[in-house]
């Protein structure tokens, strides 16, 4: 489980500080309300699982794959993580 969660952690850590900075960026440019950082983040984090591994890195999917992790679990994580936190923010 906890070896799961570290590879996991390999995988968004690529992901999760850009998609931060520039959804902070980004709602910061709108007026930042919660509600807009939830909605630029939902937005640019499947964009950058889109660049970062589908056109840069195509062949980390094997490492990953290796562990049990199919592309499709981890497109499916990170939108669901991105709909998730959109829907926190919308909330606070």
């Amino acid at each position: 489980m906890i070896k799961n969660l570290k590879i996991l952690w390999l995988f968004y850590l690529k992901l999760l500080f850009p998609a931060l900075l520039i959804s902070f960026l980004l709602a910061f440019q709108t007026g930042f309300r919660m509600d807009n950082f939830g909605f630029c983040f939902s937005i640019i984090l499947p964009a950058f699982h889109f660049l970062i591994y589908e056109v840069r890195l195509k062949n980390e999917y094997v490492f990953f794959a290796n562990f049990g992790f199919s592309r499709h679990f981890l497109w499916v994580t990170t939108i669901s993580t991105g709909l998730i936190i959109n829907l926190i923010s919308k909330c606070l």
